[in-house]
């Protein structure tokens, strides 16, 4: 049998009296040892606190290693249709180029707004400019929208949708563009600008969003409206081409050339291209066959695409009224892009910035390119 005298009883949960007197006699046994083992002694002292927390210590250090200092990296979550798109990027506001802190030629340059109050989160690192083409603005009054709205939309109901902008109408103003430059979508833009002066740039006023369905925009001279001709042609003939799945088999039936957008015919008069146009309409519904169509009269719209799609940049520029036009795909489809008025020090304008690479735009082509 056991010894009962050697065995130990069961231990008492302690009192808050005598937890606090025993804190109150290990301090003045403390005070009275060297300075190294008062050290040493608090150090185990609070080693055993931090593991009476039940590791909430190590819970916090774990969650201060996530945040990376001098960072700012976030993770945002845009909802597009069904798909949830995680996507992290440098917050940022609504991407004002500041100088770049590092000395490094191809470094990230800090994109911020400080009186952007909607605080979108982008993409930071952009590259070069590059040259888009020069516009002219004869009435000072600039205006930035979707210009395949015309072909839907009676101007009173297009004024809404026109951002508008005060710009110096006695000279060119140059239409640059910066790429994002990194990343799966480093050769789309990263924003596109008009620029009206020399300058650094302080902050920003917004002047508006863009709503585009046709996946390009146009910088004009309002009062060149008047005179664009956007479904008329200006000399008498159109194009019509498609392209698509069962293109070939449509291209069979009608006899339609081959060419580098796919099959059809350029430089027809208005009537033939229209009743070509219409030939492979009842055709494709009765074969049930899919493939795009595009009956293209030779308008300023016309031209002005032609334009964009030769050019690297897809940009194009043309004469409308009097004054210089440039037309530009976005590079990311369709969306609503905010536009902004840069300005310097003294609150002199110094450029005005359509922001292509927003959350919206990012989510939009992760979707469809899953």
């Amino acid at each position: 049998m056991a010894n009962q005298s050697s065995t130990k009883p069961p231990r008492k949960a302690k009192t808050k009296r005598d937890a606090k007197a025993s804190r109150s006699a290990f301090r003045a046994s403390e005070a009275k040892k060297p300075a190294a083992k008062q050290r040493a002694s608090s150090s185990r002292v609070a080693k055993a606190e931090s593991s009476s927390r039940g590791g909430k210590a190590k819970s916090s250090l774990r969650n201060a290693r996530k945040v990376k200092v001098g960072s700012s990296v976030v993770a945002t979550k845009a909802k597009v249709g069904s798909r949830l798109v995680t996507k992290k990027r440098k917050a940022n506001s609504a991407g004002v180029a500041t100088k770049p802190k590092s000395s490094s030629r191809s470094g990230s340059r800090a994109m911020h707004d400080p009186k952007d109050s909607s605080r979108t989160t982008v993409h930071a690192r952009v590259h070069g400019e590059e040259h888009l083409g020069d516009i002219t603005v004869p009435s000072g009054k600039l205006v930035v929208f979707d210009v395949g709205l015309i072909g839907y939309l009676p101007r009173p109901a297009l004024e809404p949708a026109l951002v508008t902008a005060q710009v110096p109408s006695d000279r060119a103003l140059s239409v640059v563009g910066t790429r994002v430059g990194q990343g799966r979508f480093a050769d789309c833009w990263d924003h596109v600008a008009v620029k009206l002066a020399d300058g650094e740039i302080a902050h920003s006023k917004k002047l508006g969003e863009a709503g585009v369905d046709f996946a390009r925009l146009v910088c004009m001279d309002h009062g060149a409206l008047d005179h664009w001709k956007h479904e008329d042609s200006l000399d008498g003939l159109a194009d019509f081409v498609f392209w698509g799945r069962d293109a070939a088999a449509l291209a069979k039936a009608i006899g339609a050339p081959a060419n580098k957008e796919g099959h059809g015919w350029r430089n027809l008069s208005v009537a033939d291209a229209e009743a070509k146009a219409d030939q492979a309409a009842r055709i494709r519904a009765h074969n049930k066959w899919l493939l795009a169509t595009d009956l293209r009269p030779h308008s300023h719209h016309f031209h002005a695409l032609a334009a964009a799609r030769k050019s690297k940049q897809g940009a194009g520029t043309i004469e409308v009224g009097g004054a210089k036009v440039c037309l530009f795909f976005t590079s990311w489809g369709d969306g609503v892009f905010p536009i902004y008025l840069d300005l310097d020090h003294d609150d002199r304008p110094v450029r005005v910035r359509v922001r292509l690479n927003t959350d919206a735009s990012n989510a939009a082509m992760q979707a469809v390119n899953a």
